[in-house]
């Protein structure tokens, strides 16, 4: 594939098109100014972020180092594939000037934001949290939510909005960074308990953070920037978004230069500016705004703390990663290993069998939700080790995950319903 012209910086991204065309017109700008000559970036979409990563991957089969596939850079799709890029070969070193890097921690939370070698950055940064929906809040007499913990209390019944972990990758991670957080055993008795006090569990997570705001749930599981959507759509009267003291999970929307790029000075320049002051407050600044974008606020954080403190106020974005004080790190190699069986153990212990959960936890509550009965309502037919096995041996046997998946739920809904009759 051969692009036409020096001016031209070929980049694949699963971003939606209102980040691509601020992006574009932005740098297109910087670039004018900088150097005195015209840039413009040449799109290509192929679809989400793991389409694009597999047509990267796909492309660069059988090439050997000096063949490239004709596209420069790789911009967006979370932090997967430019790790995988790395481990693969398929990417180049970006050549960065110190003044640009300067503004950069090299780390946040326990998250890289580059590695020593440059061959990738974050470009902007993703965590999960919690909506709050202020006026249903007040008016049910609810407490204000800062840790995940406090999901679990019972006097939250019925006002949590979740999704399910099987549609929804977001939903996944959230839940995976419970038992990551907390452990195994106890990350899930607060699942569990999370469970009982949801209204339901939605297919898509865009749909528990809509609820919120309609006011059918006051607290929901949200990833930042939907919530920061919604509260630039309502106002900070009505929500507000959280970063959970107890943890927060912190990952990075990556940029790198693809290996044996056709345009790899246009490219440095590219992720330099992405990098830059004038590339972060895209993320950051409502649209409209000087030095914000034109058409459309993207609510992203920044990997710059000066952003924050300078632009303090002028946002919908109240929360900063670069302030939190934990040491929770999200372990990305983990999470994979077991992907498929925490959603699934999920889906069959607490999302299928809702009805019966509910009303064991109404049954528990009444009781007075002692730590025993807690403890056995959040139980799981299998421990953390019996999790990677099956995940590495009889799970990849589709009539076994099946039988799997159908005994636990079995297991789940007998459990259950003893609660309930105790």
């Amino acid at each position: 594939m051969q692009v036409r012209g020096d001016n031209v910086v070929v980049a694949i991204s699963p971003h939606p098109a209102e980040i691509r065309e601020e992006f574009a017109a932005a740098f297109q700008a910087w670039h004018r100014e900088r150097y005195s000559s015209d840039a413009s970036i040449e799109w290509r979409d192929v679809g989400g972020a793991s389409e694009a990563q597999r047509f990267v991957e796909s492309e660069f089969k059988g090439k050997t180092p000096g063949h490239g596939i004709g596209i420069d850079v790789f911009f967006g799709g979370g932090p997967d594939p430019c790790l995988a890029f790395a481990r693969e070969g398929l990417l180049a070193v970006s050549d960065l000037d110190d003044k640009t890097l300067a503004g950069i921690p090299r780390m946040v939370g326990g998250v890289e934001l580059y590695p020593p070698d440059h061959q990738w950055f974050a470009a902007c940064l993703a965590s999960f949290g919690i909506l709050q929906n202020i006026q249903v809040r007040t008016l049910a007499g609810l407490p204000r939510v800062d840790r995940w913990e406090e999901l679990a209390n019972p006097e939250l019944l019925g006002w949590v909005g979740a999704a399910d972990a099987r549609n929804s990758g977001t939903m996944n991670n959230m839940y995976e960074s419970f038992l990551q957080a907390y452990g195994w055993e106890r990350g899930w008795q607060l699942l569990t308990s999370i469970g009982g006090n949801t209204r339901q569990f939605d297919r898509f997570s865009t749909t528990t953070a809509k609820e919120c705001v309609a006011g059918q749930t006051a607290f929901a599981f949200c990833i930042d920037y939907f919530g920061f959507i919604q509260i630039d759509a309502v106002g900070a009267t009505n929500l507000e978004f959280i970063l959970p003291t107890d943890f927060t999970s912190t990952s990075i929307d990556g940029i790198a230069q693809l290996r044996d790029a056709p345009h790899p000075v246009l490219t440095g320049r590219f992720i330099s500016f992405v990098l830059s002051l004038e590339g972060q407050q895209l993320w950051y600044l409502p649209k409209g705004q000087a030095n914000g974008p034109i058409k459309q606020t993207l609510n992203r954080l920044p990997i710059r703390p000066d952003i924050y403190r300078k632009y303090a106020g002028q946002s919908a974005i109240r929360v900063s990663p670069f302030e939190l004080k934990q040491s929770f790190r999200f372990d990305s190699n983990l999470a994979r290993s077991r992907r498929d069986i925490v959603r699934s153990l999920h889906g069959a212990l607490i999302v299928d069998s809702h009805a019966e959960l509910v009303r064991a936890w109404r049954a528990v509550i009444a009781r007075g939700a002692s730590a025993a009965e807690v403890a056995e309502l959040g139980k799981t037919p299998i421990n953390s080790e019996e999790a990677i096995r099956l995940a590495v041996g009889p799970w990849s046997d589709p009539s076994e995950r099946q039988r799997l998946k159908q005994e636990w739920q079995r297991w789940a809904t007998e459990k259950y319903r003893h609660l309930a009759r105790l």
